[in-house]
């Protein structure tokens, strides 16, 4: 299936925030330092996601009648995602040359994950450490955090810069 760029976009970005947010290695994994998640931990993570959404909104799965077959369900969903991004080699190479290119503000994202979370009270002490230990404001570190999943996913989905050809999304 073909998804217009900015649904593909949204699509990475998802999946980067995913990563970060929901898997303790999440950094490691877009880095390769770690192997990506199985599909007992790509199941569970889906789960919980699926737990915290509004009845309303979560996804019908009534015709996955067994364990076995949501934990399919879940793995090809996610290896689509990672297929949209590239793939595993393409992410981790991509990921390495954005944390060497602003490390600083890897780092900022790193530690807010690591320190503050999915928290987005401005007055939290958390926040506050991660904001003071980089010399920055607090609604700088937010916006670094905030971005840093659309802005890898750009990197991903940009052409590659010794070539002139069109970039041909996956699908």
């Amino acid at each position: 299936m073909r998804y217009s760029y900015y649904v593909t976009l949204n699509k990475v970005a998802g999946l980067i925030e995913i990563l970060i947010t929901c898997h303790p290695q999440g950094f490691g994994i877009l880095l390769g330092i770690n192997e990506p998640p199985t599909s007992r931990e790509v199941h569970e993570i889906f789960g919980t996601l699926r737990d915290k959404m509004p009845d309303d909104y979560k996804p019908s799965m009534m015709n996955l009648t067994t364990e076995a077959e949501r934990i399919v369900y879940d793995r090809e969903y996610f290896d689509r995602l990672v297929d949209l991004g590239g793939g595993w080699p393409h992410i981790n190479f991509v990921s390495k040359e954005y944390r060497d290119s602003d490390s600083r503000m890897w780092s900022v994202v790193m530690d807010h994950v690591r320190f503050v979370g999915n928290s987005v009270s401005r007055h939290a002490s958390k926040l506050g450490y991660v904001a003071a230990r980089y010399g920055l404001s607090p609604n700088t570190v937010m916006k670094y955090r905030r971005e840093f999943p659309t802005n890898l996913a750009k990197m991903l989905l940009m052409p590659p810069s010794d070539s002139d050809d069109f970039y041909l999304l996956p699908g």
